[in-house]
């Protein structure tokens, strides 16, 4: 009996430890969602702005989150045209890793913002690239808008991978 239960709980902790990871990846693109018919009492007739505008179709991989030793913010810079990343070193580290890995502080924001549409304060950073300012995006729900083409059709593309960090 006891053995059966102490084979269960390594089961269960190997179980939950697959699914535990610090950061995820994914690949985003352009595109029109599928979209579910709507019923209305009108006879089906469809004029120019019943049909949703044409996705540019713009791709590119977003991560959020960080790994098991360093957190990482996640923006995108108007002036480079790309998603750029800000990364730090966690401060509990195990003191065997802390002679390994080199310490690198949390970066300094620009300033913050509030949005008087959504009463959110929202930080600003400077790229690591072209030292211009870029919002933080903190999570992949807060991501609904194409950067490139700015319409809402910008969402996980199914067809492609979602990445773990660790």
């Amino acid at each position: 009996m006891k053995k059966r239960v102490m084979t269960i709980t390594f089961i269960i902790c190997l179980a939950t430890a697959a699914t535990i990871y610090a950061g995820t990846g994914y690949f985003m693109k352009c595109q029109l969602a599928p979209q579910k018919p709507q019923k209305t009492d009108k006879p089906d007739k469809t004029t120019k702005t019943d049909k949703p505008e044409n996705p540019c179709e713009y791709e590119s991989q977003v991560t959020f989150g960080g790994g098991m030793f360093f957190n990482q913010i996640t923006g995108y810079c108007c002036s480079c045209k790309k998603f750029v990343y800000l990364s730090w070193t966690k401060e509990n580290l195990p003191a065997e890793m802390k002679d390994r890995i080199k310490h690198k502080p949390r970066p300094k924001p620009l300033g913050e913002i509030w949005n008087s549409k959504t009463g959110e304060v929202m930080t600003v950073y400077a790229c690591p690239k072209c030292k211009g300012p870029f919002l933080e995006i903190k999570k992949l729900s807060d991501l609904k808008h194409c950067p490139v083409c700015n319409k809402s059709h910008f969402v996980v593309d199914k067809s492609k991978p979602r990445i773990a960090i660790d």
